[in-house]
Formats: C-alpha cells, sequence, structure tokens
C-alpha cells in the first residue's frame, strides 16, 4: 500500500514539475529526483555525443547513459559538493569566462578586425607633433588650442619638421624632426595609429590624445606592407664615446669576419663566436621576423633589399657595424590567418565592443536615467569643495531611484558608495566625477544583470554551462566513490582480489625479488656479507643505512624479456654493463612464480577491475535511491 502511494505522488509531483517547467518549445522530458530536464539539454548532450562517437548511438541506449550520468549528478548534490566554497569558486570562474562572448557586439568586433586588417595591407609615413597632457581640463584646453595654432601655420606652409623640432615635447624630435617613419599596425598606441590611417597623405590631423600627450599628424605617404623579414646578423658594437679612429678599427674587424663568410665560413657558426648582440648570437645571429618600422632605418633598410639566402656587405647603424643575412620574406597572410593576431589588437583597443554590446542591452531592458535627481545631485557641487564628506554621505543614505533597468529599481546610494575615498572637488571637475561614476555603475549593472540572465536568454549558453557544472560534480562524486576509493581502500582490494584470483594470471612466470646494485664489487661483497644478519622485511631499510649512497635497492617483478639485470641473474643472459655510478648488481630474496600471489603483483588490473566493481555497485544502489521519470511522448521528438 505505502509503495503504491508512493509512485503515485512521484507521477504527481512529476506532473506539476513538467506544468510548471514545460513550454511548447522546449518541454520537460524527464524528471531525476525531482529536477527537471529539458528537451533541449537532453538533445544537447545527445548530439554531442554522436559527434564524438564512430558510429551514431542509438537514442534508447543513449538514454540509458544520460539516466545514469544524472543519477550520478543528484547524488553529488545530495551530497552538497555543489555548496562547497572550492566548488563556487570554480565554477563562477568558468563560467564568467564563459561569458565574455556573450558580453559584446560580436558584429562591432568583427568590423573591427576587419577595418585593422585592412590597415594591415599598407604603411604610412607619418610626422607628429606632440605636447604633454594637462592636469586638469583648462591646461587640457590650452594645450590643444596650441596644436590648432600649429596645425595652422603648418597648413600655411610652415615646415612640418621646423615646428615640431621647436615645439614637440617628443624626446626623438631632435633625432628625427617629428618623422615617425611608415607607420605599421600594432607599433604605437591604437589611438595614433587609427589618426595616422584615416588622415588622407598630405593633410594634417586635428588635435588629439593618446596615453602619451596631445598629438597632431601629418601623412606624407602611404605604401603596401612589406610583410616581414628573417634575417641573421652579425653585429661589433661601437665602443661608448667612440671617434673616428675606433669605429674605422670596428669597420675593419668587421670587414674581415664578413669576407670569412664570403669564403665559405659558416655564418651562424661565426655568429655564436664573434657577434656583440649576444641576445642573437646564441641562436646563431638570428632576430626573430619583423616588419617595417621595428628596426633603425638602415639596418630595415638592407633586410628588406637583399633576397633569401643574401649576405649584405657591412654597413653601419648608430649601435654599431653590421651584416646581414637573408633568411625569409614573409607576406601578410590571409584574413583568416591572420585572426587570432587581429583579436589581440581589438583587445588592445579597449572595450568599444563591450560599450556597444551595453548601449543594446539599456534599449533592449528599458534602462532609465533618473536625470532629475541626477542634474540636482550636479547642482548640490557646484560650490566651493561641495562634493565632499557629507555630499558623499547623503548620497549614500539617499533612497531616491538613480537609475531603472528591466523594471528594476537602482538607489543613488549605489552612486554614493561608488564615490567614498573621493577628495574634494568642485564645478566641472565634480560634474565630471559624477558622470564617470554613473556610466561606470550603469555599465557594471548591465553586464551583470545580462550575465545573470544569459542561461534564460540563450539556450546554448545555458546548455554549455550546466554541462560544465554537471561535469565537475560527476567528477568529485565519482572520485569519492569510485577512482580514490579503489587505490586507498587496502582491504577492499584485498578481498576483492581473493575472490577473483581466476581473473588475473601470466603466459610465463616472473621473479619475485629484490636487484641490489652497488658502486663496485668490493662493495658488493660487504653487502652480501651483511645481508646474512638481517631479515628480509627490515633488509632495505639495514642496507640504505649501512651503505648510504653506494647501494640501490629496487623491489622487481618481471618475465623474461621484461628487465636486462633480472635476465642475466636469473634466466641466464650474459652480464649487463652498467652505466653510471652503480656498475655492479644481483638479486637478493626473490623466486619464481607462475601466478600472482598478492594484490601487489597485479595492482594496475586489480585496481582497474575494483574501480568497475565499485560504480555498478554504486549505479545499482542510485536506481533505488532516486526515482526517475521520463515522458515518452517528448522524447520521440528529440530531433
Amino acid at each position: 500500500m505505502k509503495k503504491t502511494k508512493l509512485i503515485v505522488g512521484l507521477l504527481v509531483v512529476a506532473g506539476c514539475i513538467t506544468a510548471i517547467a514545460a513550454s511548447k518549445k522546449n518541454p520537460v522530458l524527464m524528471t531525476v529526483n525531482g529536477k527537471a530536464v529539458t528537451l533541449s539539454e537532453f538533445e544537447y548532450m545527445y548530439h554531442k555525443n554522436n559527434q564524438q562517437q564512430v558510429a551514431e548511438q542509438p537514442l534508447e541506449q543513449y538514454l540509458e547513459m544520460f539516466k545514469t550520468y544524472k543519477l550520478k549528478v543528484a547524488d553529488a548534490e545530495a551530497a552538497g559538493i555543489d555548496t562547497t566554497a572550492a566548488f563556487i569558486k570554480e565554477y563562477n570562474g568558468y563560467r564568467n569566462e564563459l561569458a565574455m562572448p556573450y558580453l559584446k557586439d560580436t558584429v562591432v568586433e568583427e568590423n573591427l578586425r576587419k577595418q585593422i586588417y585592412e590597415h594591415m595591407k599598407y604603411n604610412v609615413l607619418a610626422s607628429h607633433v606632440m605636447l604633454p597632457l594637462g592636469k586638469d581640463d583648462a591646461e587640457n584646453d590650452l594645450y590643444k588650442n596650441r596644436l590648432d595654432s600649429l596645425r595652422q601655420r603648418i597648413i600655411a606652409g610652415e615646415p612640418f619638421d621646423s615646428i615640431a623640432l621647436k615645439y614637440s615635447v617628443d624626446p626623438s624630435v631632435k633625432r628625427n624632426g617629428g618623422s615617425q617613419g611608415y607607420v605599421a599596425v600594432g607599433r604605437f598606441p591604437y589611438q595614433f595609429e587609427d589618426v595616422v590611417y584615416t588622415t588622407p597623405i598630405g593633410e594634417v590631423s586635428e588635435p588629439f590624445t593618446t596615453p602619451f600627450g596631445w598629438h597632431i599628424v601629418k601623412t606624407f605617404d602611404r605604401q603596401p606592407d612589406a610583410g616581414k623579414v628573417l634575417v641573421g646578423h652579425i653585429l661589433k658594437m661601437y665602443p661608448q664615446g667612440a671617434d673616428e679612429a675606433a669605429k674605422a678599427a670596428i669597420a675593419a674587424k668587421v670587414d674581415s669576419l664578413y669576407n670569412l663568410v664570403i669564403e665559405g665560413a659558416d655564418f651562424e657558426e661565426l655568429a655564436r663566436k664573434e657577434s656583440e648582440d649576444r641576445g642573437s648570437a646564441r641562436k646563431g645571429g638570428k632576430l626573430p621576423y619583423f616588419g617595417k618600422g621595428e628596426m633603425v632605418p638602415e639596418f630595415e633598410k638592407v633586410s628588406f633589399e637583399l633576397k633569401p639566402g643574401e649576405v649584405s656587405k657591412p654597413f653601419a647603424t648608430r649601435y654599431g657595424v653590421h651584416f646581414v643575412k637573408k633568411y625569409e620574406d614573409k607576406p601578410l597572410g590571409s584574413y583568416a590567418e591572420c585572426r587570432d593576431q587581429l583579436s589581440g589588437y581589438v583587445e588592445s583597443r579597449g572595450d568599444v565592443a563591450i560599450q556597444s554590446k551595453v548601449e543594446q542591452l539599456k534599449k533592449q531592458y528599458k534602462f532609465s536615467l533618473n536625470n532629475k535627481v541626477v542634474n540636482r545631485l550636479k547642482g548640490e557641487t557646484q560650490l566651493p569643495d561641495s562634493l565632499d564628506t557629507a555630499f558623499i554621505e547623503r548620497c549614500i543614505a539617499s533612497t531616491e531611484t538613480l537609475f531603472t533597468l528591466d523594471g528594476k529599481k537602482y538607489p543613488v546610494s549605489l552612486l554614493g558608495e561608488s564615490l567614498k575615498g573621493m577628495g574634494r572637488a568642485t564645478g566641472s571637475v565634480a560634474i565630471k566625477i559624477i558622470d564617470e561614476k554613473i556610466n561606470s555603475l550603469v555599465r557594471t549593472t548591465v553586464l551583470n544583470y545580462e550575465k545573470d540572465m544569459l542561461e534564460k536568454n540563450n539556450a546554448d549558453f545555458g546548455n554549455l554551462v550546466r554541462e560544465y557544472r554537471d561535469g565537475m560534480l560527476l567528477f568529485e562524486i565519482s572520485n569519492r566513490n569510485v577512482w580514490e576509493k579503489a587505490t586507498t581502500d587496502t582491504e577492499g582490494l584485498k578481498t576483492f582480489f581473493e575472490a577473483n584470483r581466476s581473473n588475473y594470471r601470466w603466459d610465463t612466470p616472473k621473479y619475485k625479488g629484490y636487484l641490489i646494485e652497488t658502486t663496485s664489487d668490493s662493495i658488493t661483497s660487504l653487502v652480501k656479507a651483511e645481508l646474512a644478519t638481517v631479515a628480509l622485511d627490515t633488509m632495505a631499510q639495514h642496507l640504505r643505512k649501512t651503505f648510504s649512497k653506494d647501494v640501490k635497492i629496487t623491489r622487481v617483478l618481471a618475465a623474461k624479456g621484461e628487465n636486462a639485470k633480472i635476465d642475466s641473474e636469473v634466466f641466464g643472459a650474459a652480464k649487463v654493463k652498467s652505466e653510471g655510478r652503480f656498475v655492479d648488481y644481483f638479486v637478493f630474496g626473490g623466486k619464481l612464480i607462475a601466478k600472482p600471489e598478492e594484490v601487489a603483483d597485479v595492482r594496475g588490473a586489480v585496481v582497474a577491475d575494483y574501480q568497475n566493481y565499485l560504480e555498478q555497485q554504486w549505479i545499482d544502489t542510485l536506481r533505488g535511491k532516486y526515482p526517475i521519470w521520463v515522458d515518452k511522448k517528448v522524447l520521440n521528438m528529440v530531433k
């Protein structure tokens, strides 16, 4: 009677869960211990399993595997594994990492990759004038206006290099007159690079900022990117403060080395011995692949003009005198080949794709900023030093709505918390601080909200995260009940072995005993004499204590042909010549056995079989412990 009531009760519960969780698009396929498994989750796992199989697994067969999988997960949940701090930390770390691609505007990201790839096809000859970043808005306005006036002078005809030499704070200007050479992707801050590539040839850009300062740029030429080259070089460096005579002496040394190579000497070997660029000398003179703009102009020019296999004549740079061997020209790869590199460049450009996603989500979740409250707060900061501790405390205590997202109200107190620790401010600085804090708060809130909603909004994400979570639980509960237990349960292993001895056989006998190796035949004589005085169970410890590093004791179990030293001592093979410290050896305390005597003789096989035994016992227990209900109609919907 009780059993009948239990079954009826379970069916009622299962029916309720189905009614609550099911939808026309994604009905509940089964419940395991009262927890629903939807059709989409099962299909995801079923198709993934079949992709990994040589032949497609029949649905009914996979269903039984899936039931067992879910029973184990249910057992892990019942054991509270999913509530431990270690599990939660690992799971949340993985989930956050997995969520990142879903928190970006992938269209914007892909367009940016394509834009950068188009830039990679060309190099642009450009010069700049740089002024420092200001300490405040007023100083930044001053530098911007100064660059505006310099720009007008250049447009009116004043030489760019003259203006750069007089006004630019870039330390290299004295050497290059502001020229940055041919700019290539990835060589400069992306703000600088973008302006260089978007400024028409011959024109001067509007003032702009990078993390290093304020700039204006003039472009002079545009040429196809030459790709990268692989070269090696031999360098003799100029001594510090070298005069013309010292430089001539260096040049003469390099000429002699060059002549040796021309006469047939090995370039790489000579580079290892003679080059004073020790980093590349260790590699036979080879440098990493490099493109235009990465080396000093003289070195770059020679490297790109050579043909593969050619060796240049000696030439000078500010570092000393070199000659170069060319190995390879490497043109720009296809878009697909460069994709990983392009993704890195996109990352360096900050969070353009994330911010675009934030704007999309704000519309999706009907974000609304309470401008009336924000404007009042800004107004309260316009008296001297009025963005102060008292202002922040008022914000923290406020329950007024700062903004709403998906119908949920977020209070001004959140802004107050984010302002903690701020110094006093007023005027435009205070307004800027408030705007930045609100923007940051909104951005974080929107992204976190979407992250929390991902399983609901994206079935693929939900299935992937669930698979990972269940996999973590499955590993830990299996380790507890099967894998770890099988290796540590000494008594259980022994009992299992004794009950299944007939399953463990050998085709040929094995020698079971000890191999004792020594550092000389005289030590061997002493060890053998000592062995006559000690018991077998204390033998190893006694010998190691008595002879220290002059003896090596190994417990062995080997058939003929498995160990050359055992073969020579037991199976009549020739003596093996030992290498290393241990030059002599003999066997002790052993015998030939036709079949395993104990677990240790076949431990690997016994442990594997014991694991299978424990697992089957565990599965049988689970099937009786946790109820499973399957909706056959929904099962027929599996595609």
